[in-house]
């Protein structure tokens, strides 16, 4: 098949959704698929993740690509999409709703199959009536839209399921399973864009209420996005400045989940959170909260992970949890090896050949519906 993957940047720092797309992208190619994707990105760019040999990049240099997009920037995205996909490809992807929004909209018609992936939960959408319009319409002009979990899927009403397909974001275990054989050090880890629904304020805030009880232990918070700098200037405020780390963006994720005790997700909402899918099949432990729908998914509390109920306090629960579980390492060291058998169905190459199967079933069918 000739497939065409759409999405805002695979140049800058990287994401979850973006790691996600390249491993994607990736795998399909080495079942011998025609893979391009097409970005925003200045023409030959270089991936922040590593991306098979064999994806052609198409860099269409776009300098709003990583800002809000202006109707300017809309009505070039419709072109550049009708221009380069257009029948040209069997099939076209759109990576999130920034991108399968306009995808949808400029292949109208076309002999090229739209398929639309979206990575947020409907809570994304709560204030934003304009974008969930538009990707309600988008979702009626494709094949079919993915979400990468039951739990999101069910946020949808009946009709909006109709050509709903659930496709779990996949982990390249081999690349994650070799922490297991390493000790960890007395590191707290939370990994993801900085963005105000991750939340890395309040675990900055619950590590300050605990960490003079905690003297051996470090935070760190690998990442980076639109409120890295005010999370920063919280951290360079606060008498533990010298035990929290923010080293940004960095490629060698697994890296940072051998070297930690603990993984923490504060945020607010996750459709089904990577971290949370890469630290389990590290062997390391999970904490989050119960009502955010990504961990809650994967997590049986006690027994491969954590959750914690908000209460009226969040920030005082999150501490408080915390705190319990870093003084129990027997509780640590069980959850840790109960963790990977949870993500055993999120390899790599079993969510390829799902992928695989609805991008053949797109070539065929008008609708999976």
């Amino acid at each position: 098949m000739k497939i065409a993957f759409c999405i805002k940047s695979l140049e800058g720092n990287g994401g979850g959704a973006e790691r996600v797309l390249t491993a994607i992208m990736s795998a399909l190619a080495k079942l011998g698929h025609d893979v391009t994707v097409f970005t925003f990105d200045r023409a030959g760019f270089e991936t922040f993740y590593e991306l098979d040999h064999r994806v052609l990049r198409v860099g269409l240099s776009r300098s709003a690509s990583l800002t809000a997009m202006t109707p300017n920037d809309f009505v070039y995205t419709l072109r550049a999409f009708r221009r380069h996909i257009a029948g040209q490809f069997d099939v076209a992807v759109g990576f999130m709703h920034s991108t399968y929004v306009p995808l949808s909209l400029a292949l109208i018609g076309s002999r090229t199959s739209v398929i639309s992936s979206e990575h947020t939960t409907a809570s994304h959408f709560k204030d934003r009536r304009l974008e969930s319009i538009l990707a309600m319409l988008a979702q009626k002009l494709s094949f079919a839209k993915t979400v990468v979990s039951t739990a999101v899927r069910d946020e949808h009403n009946a009709s909006g399921q109709k050509n709903l397909v659930v496709l779990p974001n996949p982990v390249d275990i081999e690349r994650y399973a070799p922490a297991k054989d390493i000790a960890p050090e007395k590191v707290i880890l939370c990994v993801g864009g900085f963005r105000t629904e991750k939340n890395q304020s309040m675990l900055v805030a619950a590590f300050e209420r605990i960490a003079a009880r905690l003297p051996d232990w470090r935070l760190r918070l690998v990442g980076d996005g639109p409120t890295w700098a005010t999370i920063k200037e919280q951290v360079e405020k606060s008498n533990f400045v010298d035990r929290i780390e923010m080293p940004g963006a960095l490629r060698n994720v697994p890296a940072e989940y051998s070297r930690a005790a603990l993984v923490v997700i504060p945020s607010h909402y996750e459709s089904l959170s990577m971290v949370a899918v890469e630290a389990m099949a590290s062997g390391r432990p999970v904490l989050a909260f119960s009502d955010c729908a990504g961990p809650s998914a994967l997590i049986e509390s006690g027994k491969n992970g954590v959750l914690v109920a908000p209460g009226d306090d969040r920030e005082a629960s999150l501490a408080k949890a915390i705190e319990r579980i870093l003084n129990d390492p027997e509780a640590r060291a069980q959850i840790a090896s109960n963790a990977p058998a949870m993500v055993s169905d999120y390899s790599i190459e079993r969510i390829a050949v799902q992928w695989e199967a609805l991008l053949k079933s797109a070539t065929r069918e008008k609708s999976v519906a």
